[in-house]
């Protein structure tokens, strides 16, 4: 199969992922918004957006890295590597998941932090999840470097959502939906989430490494690593800096509000998203090749496919947003939420005319960039946030957003201008 193909095949199959667990997650979240109320689920959201943050240093950049080093390795036959890889990787997520996990125990057992204290008490529970989203992420990287994107993302894209789907639907049905049992849901999904992924990746793994003993580059790994991780960082913490904000400084039902916006924003991002999930090993070879041709056409045209999809979706919540949150999530979000929808749909229409800016320079070696743009991004998402929240709540970080990604997409466009002499937007 001709590497087009391959391309189109990939984005097929990891679409068909991802659309069918949207509805799934957006069925989750539906039962838990109309189940658990505001107050209650504005604290499970809180949660569920600081569990990413705090396990940053676990797994932030590990995929990413093991993702571009295999489809290297695998490229240059170097089994040898690829088999060092493997292993540092693995001792790296659970030497400092342990020391995570640890250091949160610690901390609440001596009563730094007051597990009565409403913003706080599920934590410990939630904690439970790092070193799981860890190793899925190990797996998820190794799978997709060795060509088999649509194989990587099956694990954590689709079983484990439908897994907590399910979970939750079970205890709605035997009346014991909790936040607290909500979290456990998910870290039960993840455990079996986990499971599968290894499974998959004793399914591709090459037969070549039983042959060969192992071989390790740390030193270079670990410089590459820091890059991708505050890379990681950045991103991950531009998208959740606003629920963090306003959890902090405003209510639990603010939080609520943007969570349920901020989940129909990325119905608009879906498709770009889809697009990172499946371009990156196609990136790594056509610059090692120094085909800077097939490099644009590769990044505009997915950039094209992603914003004729966005669209449709985009307009669809301007006209019709507010009806369709009180129909789906109850009339109690209807008001709260859809100023929020409105926002950030339109912030991820942009990020999605930009297309996969972020994504074509750190696969191209090109991290630095990308993180300077990157921290130039969160840092007014921070700097705004923390001005408008006081003020305005949830409607404020949601302006945040807007401002950040549409800096972060212009600073990292004009650095792959620069660096690649290429454009990788829609125009």
């Amino acid at each position: 199969m001709k590497a087009k193909d391959k391309l189109i095949s990939g984005l097929l199959g990891v679409g068909a992922i991802k659309l069918l667990s949207i509805p799934v997650g957006l069925l989750s979240s539906v039962i838990l918004a109309r189940t658990l109320g505001p107050d209650s689920f504005g604290q499970y959201a809180f949660i569920m957006a600081l569990i990413p943050i705090l396990s940053l240093p676990v797994n932030g950049g590990v995929q990413q890295l093991v993702t571009r080093e295999v489809a290297t390795l695998r490229n240059d036959q170097d089994w040898s590597r690829y088999k060092g890889l493997l292993h540092s990787a693995h001792i790296w997520v659970l030497g400092l998941s342990a020391l995570l996990v640890g250091a949160c125990y610690f901390i609440f057992s001596s009563s730094v932090i007051s597990l009565k204290s409403d913003k706080w008490h599920l934590l410990p529970i939630a904690i439970l999840i790092v070193p799981l989203l860890g190793f899925m992420s190990v797996r998820a990287g190794l799978i997709k470097g060795l060509g088999r994107p649509v194989l990587s993302e099956i694990p954590q894209q689709l079983i484990v959502p439908i897994l907590t789907f399910v979970l939750i639907l079970v205890f709605w049905q035997l009346n014991i939906l909790n936040a607290s049992n909500a979290i456990w849901a998910n870290i039960y999904s993840a455990l079996f989430g986990f499971v599968v992924a290894s499974l998959v990746l004793r399914f591709v793994n090459p037969s070549e490494i039983k042959q060969v003993l192992p071989s390790y580059k740390l030193v270079s790994w670990f410089k590459s690593l820091l890059p991708f991780t505050a890379l990681a960082a950045i991103n991950l913490v531009n998208v959740q800096v606003g629920i963090i904000v306003v959890g902090m400084l405003s209510s639990n039902e603010q939080v609520a509000a943007l969570r349920i916006a901020e989940r129909g924003s990325q119905l608009v991002l879906l498709s770009l998203t889809i697009v990172n999930m499946v371009v990156a090993p196609y990136f790594v070879d056509a610059y090692k090749k120094g085909d800077r041709n097939i490099l644009r056409e590769i990044a505009q045209k997915t950039a094209r496919f992603a914003f004729l999809i966005s669209l449709p979706v985009a307009l669809v919540f301007v006209f019709a947003g507010e009806p369709l949150i009180g129909l789906i999530f109850g009339q109690e979000y209807r008001s709260s939420s859809y100023t929020l929808l409105l926002i950030l749909s339109l912030a991820q229409l942009v990020n999605v005319f930009f297309g996969s800016v972020g994504y074509l320079l750190v696969m191209t070696g090109h991290e630095k960039d990308s993180l300077f743009g990157q921290v130039l991004a969160l840092t007014l998402n921070i700097l705004i946030s923390l001005v408008l929240v006081p003020f305005w709540g949830a409607t404020g970080a949601a302006i945040a957003v807007f401002v950040s990604i549409f800096v972060w997409n212009a600073v990292l466009l004009m650095l792959v201008i620069k660096r690649l002499g290429i454009r990788c937007s829609v125009f």
